[in-house]
């Protein structure tokens, strides 16, 4: 092997492609996965089709280059060009590419190049959109030399929308070790009016249809009408709401439902920490899920989990959490009762999650899974 190949394999310079940093589970994964790679000696550029985003601070810089492309809507031949420049001066030995929009921009410019070994990761199962795109996805599809995924599911269903002939490399998501921290869980829990014997649920994501928060509202109504004492069941959801009609009719649902303080939709938050401290368990109501890191957080934080059995959270909750069927918000209203009211069990799952994810699911575990493949692809 030559001696320039050894090298670029032991410490390869990787660029990794995707739209933006905004925040969700696919950007905390390449943020987790630059930053993870610099400090084992990689020279990392992150390059955003679009802007940076709101994860870009996170980076680890200068370490990791963060170039932002400043894309336009549709095929944006500026974009292009600035991309094919970027490419040719920081000369990758190895690509990743993170979404389907990037990787037309990513292929064409690597023909120009130095034409560096392409690696698709797939982190989802392909929501609404993608049908009309399978052809010109299948045809850029060509200039990938391999294919990882999230999850088996993940595999399966990018493998039969690329028509993916060779092996597929599972890579699970990783997350860092959440502490939590009891002066951050009582600033929380003031915060959204919760007294100390209450149980409060806590769900991540952006309201989307896929994500099913409207199975959660409903969830919390079956759980009946608060108690005037004792425990209640709480609902805090976290995530950036839009001006869509989905995320306005869950709104109006709640409202309706005169659910306003137990279920409270936050917005966006950035102190997933004090989160995770208030919280004494996670819900996940998702239709259609990856590999969630909302999930593998949660477990890593030590908390219970309720997930719908979607996507690779059955395999990555196992014997930490309680599953139910997506769609179905009285299994999700029993799952929550079951743990309001049985602690011991809480704390069992909550213990269990811990030691699973932080065995499973570290972030050293999945850069060093990533940098074995980016290893084989330059040898190859």
């Amino acid at each position: 092997m030559p001696e320039e190949v050894e090298q670029s394999s032991r410490s390869p310079r990787v660029a990794i492609v995707l739209t933006e940093l905004r925040p969700g589970g696919m950007e905390r994964v390449v943020v987790h996965l630059a930053n993870g790679l610099s400090r084992l000696g990689s020279a990392v550029l992150v390059a955003c089709l679009a802007g940076e985003g709101d994860l870009a601070a996170e980076l680890e810089r200068p370490g990791v280059r963060l170039e932002a492309l400043r894309s336009a809507t549709g095929w944006d031949l500026g974009a292009l060009w600035r991309l094919l420049r970027l490419l040719r001066r920081f000369r990758p030995s190895v690509l990743n590419v993170h979404d389907y929009a990037s990787l037309p921009y990513l292929a064409v410019s690597n023909l120009f190049s130095g034409r560096a070994p392409i690696l698709f990761t797939a982190h989802g199962l392909l929501y609404e959109g993608f049908e009309r795109l399978r052809v010109r996805n299948r045809f850029f599809g060509r200039f990938i030399r391999d294919l990882s995924a999230v999850s088996e599911e993940v595999a399966e269903r990018h493998k039969n929308y690329l028509a993916w002939r060779d092996p597929i490399d599972i890579i699970p998501n990783g997350v860092p070790a959440i502490e939590r921290d009891e002066m951050l869980r009582r600033g929380v829990r003031v915060e959204l009016g919760c007294r100390d014997d209450d149980f409060l649920f806590l769900a991540v994501g952006n309201p989307r249809p896929e994500k099913g928060f409207e199975d959660l509202v409903e969830a919390v109504r079956l759980l009946g009408p608060e108690p005037a004492e004792g425990r209640r069941c709480m609902v805090a959801v976290a995530g950036r709401l839009s001006d869509s009609q989905y995320c306005k009719s869950l709104l109006r649902r709640v409202e309706d439902e005169s659910l306003t303080e137990r279920c409270l939709f936050l917005g966006f938050r950035s102190d997933t920490r004090a989160l995770y401290s208030a919280a004494d368990a996670l819900v996940l109501p998702s239709r259609s899920e990856g590999l969630p890191m909302v999930v593998l957080e949660a477990m890593m934080a030590g908390l219970p989990v309720i997930a719908t059995r979607v996507g690779g959270v059955p395999d990555a909750v196992a014997d930490c959490g309680l599953l139910v069927s997506p769609a179905r918000p009285d299994e999700i209203a029993a799952a929550m009762k079951r743990l309001c009211e049985d602690g011991a069990l809480a704390a069992r799952l909550g213990a269990n999650a811990r030691v699973r994810a932080l065995k499973e699911f570290s972030v050293d575990r999945m850069v060093d899974d990533y940098l074995a493949c980016y290893q084989r692809l330059i040898r190859s």
